[in-house]
């Protein structure tokens, strides 16, 4: 089973704002959930665990991250 290096996480804009989603990318670390998933980095400290093509994001939260949940796009795998 191939395993995924780095997502695409597409990041829900702030609700009510109307502000427009943005991507970051994130890469595999060596850091695992107590559920035993595999966390991911990103950029300013964003941490988030991967299930199927769900993004969970982890404390602590991006600045204005309105909703716990994003899109997940595979990259790069094994």
């Amino acid at each position: 089973m191939e395993s995924v290096h780095a997502y695409r996480i597409a990041v829900p804009g702030r609700p009510g704002a109307h502000a427009p989603q943005s991507t970051v990318v994130v890469y595999r670390s060596e850091e695992t959930t107590p559920e035993g998933l595999a966390v991911y980095l990103g950029e300013g400290g964003l941490r988030v665990a991967v299930h199927g093509a769900v993004a969970r994001f982890l404390e602590p939260y991006p600045e204005g991250l309105g909703h716990p949940y994003g899109y997940a796009c595979p990259l790069a795998t094994d």
